[in-house]
This record gives structure tokens, C-alpha cells and sequence, in this order.
């Protein structure tokens, strides 16, 4: 047999991995972004408008207040979720109700059977940005969607509001953890790639520098829960802070980022991009054809999505059948070639069910 025909028989012999992996969520073009609109907030936009980068989009009210009128000829015709302004709410209550302040920008919510309406209060606002560029799809009392069009890259874990900067990667490999000494003033207002990991200290350095956003492989949950309090402090001030983003793309505790998703990054340094924590997507801006070509993987490309080779790429050469593993479950299995840190290919056993076809 030649070399040739060989080689092919190997090929043949091989389990498609279309058959026995899931595919990943890779990069996309023109994703849906769906960003929530509290009861007072109001969209600076309508349907089917087209946005740039950072073009103010949702004015976002940081307290709300319930407040009662008396349903008047004035307000009785308005729909629930229509906007009324210069409201001049009684100071005194009725039936035992709580009295409130001038109240002026308000969202109807309700025409009471008792002849009272109740409206929703905003104080404190602050403006939203455009997380990317694209056209408004749809507005509804709850949600403004946007269609993007740069390229979009899912998440792990986000928290905080959608914010967006230029892309600064701030380590040399995907593996290297930000120290908060790297962070300094000129990363002022950017997006921070801060490789496997970044502690607390590093993101409030990088939140008193005016950073605009940290993108990192891994976050812990007790890092989070700190943020969480220090929003709630900030939100408690008088002036709300500037927007600041996290987002994780490989999850909790350290983890590296992916491969792909590292080459994606890397060949948009310096490229504007927008996150949005609550759908936990990443947006990068211009030219999507050299993104989508930096994280594009060989056919039949498979990675290890957790267990002990996590974040490894190989290829699947072979299945294993039903086996009991350390967990104690029984699942079945398949045979992946990853190459190691020495270079050479080494051959593992995994679930088929910790594998993700990324080619």
C-alpha cells in the first residue's frame, strides 16, 4: 500500500465529528442584541434607524419611583408604556398612600378601577451607548433589539453595563494573568485583554483608571461579588460611575483563552469593539473578514471544553465506547490527538460530551 492510499485509510478510519461532538457558537456576523429597557427608561431611537459605535441609545434612569395621579381626561387615553412629562403628582397622599416629590419624565403603568394611574418614576440617568454599530430591529416597552454588524464573539460570564473602547491586548500569551502594576493611564478608556485571569486589585485599578472594559479567559466568583458591592455603593452616589464591563470567555476560576478565540483578539488589536454583560457578547467593529479568518480552524478541529485537558485542540481519531470515568458516570468516550507543551501529539481519552467541534 503507498503512502497515499495509506494516509486516506487513516482519514477513512477516523469518526466524523459531525456524527459525535456538538459544534461551538463560534464567531458570527449580524448578531441580535437584545438590551433591556426598565420601566422609566426611553429610547433615544426608533425602529429601523441606523447607529454608529457609542451613539447614545437608551436614556437609563439609575432609581425609580412609583407615583399616583388621579385619572384625568389627560392621562386616561394613554396606552400602558406611553411617555408622560411635566407630571405634577398631589402633595398630599390619599387613602393612607405615601406622599411624593415632583416628579417630571414618566412611564404610564396602570389606569386603576379606583380613578388613580400609577406611573413610573426616573431619577439619576445616565445614557446608554451603542455597544456596536448596526440598525434598531425592534423597540418594546422591555427590550431595544439591535442588529449588529460587526463580528460577534460569545461569552462565559458578564457583569456590568455595555460599555465600548479600543481593543488593547495587555499580556503575550493567553495563558498570562494581568497584574495590576500592567495597568496604568494610557489603557485609559480601552478594552483590556487580560489573558487567563485578573484579580480584584487589577480591576479596580483598571476601574479608577477609566478603563472601559476587561476582557479575561477566567473570573472567580469572589472577585465578582466585590464588584457587586462596589456598584452598589457607586449607585448609592450621587453621580452614577462611567460604564465598565467584564466579560469571561471561558468561565470561572482561571482559565486560559481559548485558542481561537486568542488568535480572534489578537488580530483585532487596536479595532473599536462594544460588550454587552447581559447577553455576555463581545462586538468587534470593521471588517470582519480578517477576524473570521484568525480564528478559522482545519475541518474536524475539536476542543476539550473542561476536565484535565481543558482548552486543548485535536483532532478525534477514534471512540472508545460507553467507559466509567473518574466521576463515577458512565459516558461515551473518544481518543483526541492534542499536541502538548513540548510539541509532541499526544492521544487522550475524553467524553465526547466535554468536546466542542470548532472546525
Amino acid at each position: 500500500m503507498t503512502d497515499s492510499r495509506a494516509a486516506a485509510h487513516v482519514a477513512e478510519a477516523r469518526p466524523d465529528p459531525g456524527r459525535f461532538v456538538a459544534p461551538a457558537r463560534g464567531p458570527e456576523v449580524g448578531r441580535l442584541l437584545r438590551l433591556p429597557l426598565e420601566l422609566a427608561d426611553r429610547p433615544l431611537v426608533s425602529p429601523g434607524q441606523a447607529v454608529e459605535l457609542g451613539q447614545p441609545l437608551i436614556e437609563h434612569f439609575r432609581e425609580l419611583e412609583a407615583v399616583e395621579v388621579a385619572s384625568s381626561a389627560a392621562v386616561i387615553g394613554l396606552p400602558p408604556g406611553a411617555m408622560l412629562d411635566d407630571v405634577q403628582p398631589p402633595s398630599s397622599g390619599r387613602r393612607g398612600r405615601k406622599d411624593h416629590g415632583a416628579a417630571y419624565r414618566t412611564r404610564v403603568c396602570e389606569h386603576g378601577r379606583d380613578g388613580i394611574t400609577r406611573l413610573a418614576a426616573g431619577s439619576a440617568a445616565v445614557t446608554i451607548m451603542a455597544p456596536a454599530s448596526g440598525f434598531v430591529e425592534r423597540i418594546t416597552p422591555g427590550r431595544l433589539d439591535l442588529r449588529s454588524a460587526g463580528v460577534a464573539v460569545d461569552g462565559q460570564v458578564g457583569w456590568g453595563r455595555p460599555s465600548y473602547g479600543r481593543i488593547v491586548v495587555a499580556v503575550d500569551h493567553r495563558d498570562t494573568e494581568l497584574q495590576a502594576s500592567r495597568v496604568d493611564a494610557s489603557a485609559a478608556g480601552a478594552v483590556l485583554v487580560a489573558g487567563s485571569r485578573i484579580d480584584i486589585e487589577a480591576l479596580s485599578r483598571a476601574r479608577a483608571l477609566g478603563v472601559s472594559a476587561v476582557i479575561a479567559g477566567g473570573v472567580s466568583s469572589r472577585d465578582l461579588r466585590q464588584l457587586r458591592s462596589s456598584e452598589a455603593r457607586q449607585q448609592a452616589a450621587l453621580h452614577g460611575a462611567t460604564p465598565f464591563a467584564l466579560l469571561a470567555l471561558g468561565g470561572y476560576g482561571r482559565a486560559p483563552i481559548p485558542a481561537h478565540l486568542w488568535d480572534l483578539l489578537r488580530a483585532a488589536d487596536g479595532r473599536l469593539a462594544g460588550i454587552v454583560p447581559g447577553s455576555r457578547t463581545l462586538v468587534i467593529d470593521g471588517d470582519p473578514e480578517p477576524l473570521l479568518a484568525a480564528a478559522a480552524r482545519p475541518p474536524a478541529t475539536v476542543r476539550v471544553i473542561s476536565g484535565e485537558h481543558r482548552n486543548h485542540e485535536g483532532t478525534l481519531v477514534g471512540l472508545s465506547g460507553p467507559r466509567r470515568w473518574a466521576s463515577g458516570a458512565y459516558a461515551p468516550g473518544g481518543f483526541v490527538e492534542v499536541r502538548g507543551a513540548d510539541g509532541d501529539i499526544e492521544r487522550h481519552c475524553v467524553p465526547l460530551a466535554v468536546l466542542e467541534r470548532i472546525g
